[in-house]
């Protein structure tokens, strides 16, 4: 390859190191290769598929822009994924037929004794990433990225339900394709296999065994709890990895400062890497979800459907699965698409839609969890606008929805006289006419409840 055209390459990367924070270089480009620059198309490949998306989604611009700026006549960017890249800072690129001719003669290599045993849907590539849960997502992308590098350990606790299974499993599987010796196992079988070795007298090749891995992953160590002798293997197992550099990644139902009987040295250590806390889902990721799971079973739930489970069911991904699972059985059994009725249906016999008529209970609180705003608040006396349509809103849904007089609502609202809730009923009714805004919140909510 002439000099020139080498240099030019070594220059995008130069400017990209200048152009980008240090942390997402370091992480994002670090092994990346320019392969073909020619008639205005830059084409960079990646060795990581996860790193290559992260590109195409997050850095194309930069790329492009940065692009620019030494070839004016660059107009596209395209990133690919190629397995065996050499690196980023090599001399003398490979030539893309090269690349590719060398990955299809180096696959298979991988023996069946280095099979991972991950759930087969448990992909970084299938889970669903939304508000609440995006940083333990990107963390666990840019640990497949940089394994060892970042963020190590990678701690990731939350109750019951919530994906932090399906993240590690996601990030073990990723590091596997990538060939790095990945060690996952639950905390129970790290403690069950340590106790077996101790019994055996076979210490020694379970500590090479652990000790040896690239990687490892552990779900649920809040199993640790009051096992002593397991806590001080752990112990020396993350020093003796992480001394190496090696990726060590952890899940947990809590913070590890509120594990009891924690040794406190393997607390401090849990936690002086990042420490990744997913909450329930909002509405908007429970919506994406639902149409997941909908999706993976071939389910037609339109975003309408959608929006009725996830307003109701609001604590788990695997509560929002069972319903998913619900609505498919009774779709089979109908032998039609999912609709309003069958999915009402389901939610009442799982438990989330009483039967008999709603309360002002209920209405009030799918109006504040669309609206973000709490129903002390909107049951007080505040009046600044934005709550106050809020409470309008409210109002006029308890209203329409119940059988409750203007009277009874209004003493409901803090005891607000009954002309007081007749303002706003009529003011929402002429509002919904022209606010479409409104109009579709309105929609929601009734949606939500089951109308």
């Amino acid at each position: 390859m002439p000099e020139s055209v080498n240099a030019t390459r070594h220059a995008l990367l130069d400017s990209l190191r200048a152009h980008l924070p240090q942390d997402s270089f370091a992480t994002w480009f670090q092994k990346v290769s320019v392969i073909e620059w020619e008639n205005g198309v830059l084409k960079i490949a990646a060795n990581n598929n996860y790193v290559k998306q992260w590109i195409e989604s997050h850095y194309r611009n930069d790329v492009l822009a940065v692009a620019r700026s030494i070839q004016p006549e660059t107009h596209a960017v395209e990133v690919v994924f190629l397995p065996n890249l050499p690196s980023a800072r090599s001399e003398r690129p490979q030539a893309l037929d090269e690349v590719i001719s060398g990955s299809i003669a180096r696959r298979g290599e991988r023996s069946a004794s280095e099979t991972l045993k991950t759930h087969p849907t448990f992909r970084l590539s299938s889970f669903v990433a939304g508000a609440t849960n995006r940083l333990a997502y990107d963390a666990c992308a840019s640990a497949t990225a940089s394994p060892g590098a970042l963020y190590n350990p990678l701690l990731i606790h939350a109750d019951h339900g919530l994906g932090k299974t399906h993240l590690l499993q996601g990030l073990a599987h990723a590091l596997h394709e990538q060939r790095v010796k990945v060690r996952l196992v639950s905390c129970e079988e790290f403690a069950n296999a340590y106790l077996r070795a101790l019994q055996e007298r076979k210490l020694d090749a379970f500590r090479a065994d652990y000790r040896s891995c690239q990687a490892l992953v552990v779900d649920d160590i809040q199993f640790l709890a009051g096992k002593e002798k397991t806590q001080d293997e752990m112990l020396h197992t993350f020093d003796a990895l992480r001394n190496l550099g090696r990726q060590i990644a952890l899940s947990s139902d809590v913070h590890p400062r509120e594990i009891k009987n924690l040794d406190p040295r393997l607390a401090e250590r849990f936690v002086s890497g990042l420490v990744v806390r997913i909450p329930p889902p909002d509405f908007a990721t429970r919506v994406d979800l639902i149409r997941s799971k909908a999706d993976s079973r071939r389910l037609a739930v339109t975003p309408a459907l959608a929006e009725i489970v996830a307003a109701r069911v609001e604590r788990s991904v695997r509560e929002l699965e069972g319903v998913v699972c619900k609505i498919g059985a009774l779709s089979a059994t109908e032998g039609k698409a999912p609709d309003k009725e069958m999915v009402v249906l389901a939610l009442r016999e799982l438990g989330y839609l009483r039967e008999g008529p709603l309360s002002l209970d209920e209405i009030l609180a799918a109006v504040v969890q669309r609206t973000n705003q709490s129903a002390d608040e909107v049951r007080g006396s505040k009046r600044h606008a934005s709550l106050v349509r809020t409470r309008h809103m409210a109002m006029y849904l308890c209203k329409q929805l119940t059988s409750f007089s203007l009277g009874e609502i209004g003493i409901y609202f803090g005891n607000r006289d009954h002309s007081t809730v007749l303002h706003a009923v009529r003011k929402v009714t002429e509002d919904l006419k022209k606010d479409e805004q409104l109009r579709l919140e309105v929609q929601t909510v009734r949606r939500g409840l089951g109308h």
